[in-house]
């Protein structure tokens, strides 16, 4: 009121002074429900080659725990059943909002395992889904010790399909 502003003007500015000045005053955003993290993951248009201390960065929330039908999950299938389910859609939701992760995060700040475990879930998982993408850093940008889309290209080429058939 003490701004001498419309209604919408002073929530668009409340809105932006909470969302900067909320996590320093204890006051969680709207979107930080239970099951979900906010971290901060790397810009998904920076190049590869670039450190990544040089890179851009942008904040993201993801959903890590999906509740009850996650809870199912661990209990019937195990552990590692459940983080193979979620890192393809972990992955998915921060590309969604612009960012792309790492291993590292996955391992380091998502689900607090060894790099090798999520290797080994990214591994398991192509080898049961091959059409489900992860878009990780790696994969997307052709870096990393990862499978990338220039493996799938050659195979496909070997194979006898044609350009149109592997661009498909």
């Amino acid at each position: 009121r003490g701004l001498g502003c419309s209604a919408f003007e002073a929530e668009a500015v409340l809105d932006v002074v909470r969302e900067v000045y909320g996590p320093y005053l204890g006051l969680a955003p709207a979107d930080m429900l239970p099951g979900r993290t906010s971290l901060v993951a790397v810009d998904a248009d920076e190049p590869p080659g670039k450190p990544i201390a040089q890179c851009r960065k942008r904040s993201i929330v993801v959903t890590v725990h999906e509740g009850i039908t996650d809870d199912r999950l661990i209990r019937e299938q195990g552990i590692a059943v459940w983080r193979r389910t979620r890192l393809a859609a972990v992955c998915q939701e921060a590309l969604s909002q612009g960012a792309l992760l790492t291993r590292e995060d996955l391992a380091c700040r998502i689900f607090f395992v060894g790099t090798r475990t999520i290797s080994r879930d990214l591994a398991a998982l192509r080898r049961e889904q091959p059409l489900t993408p992860v878009p990780l850093r790696s994969t997307i940008q052709d870096i990393g010790p990862v499978l990338t889309h220039r493996v799938v290209i050659v195979q496909q080429a070997l194979t006898g399909k044609t350009m149109t058939e592997i661009c498909r």
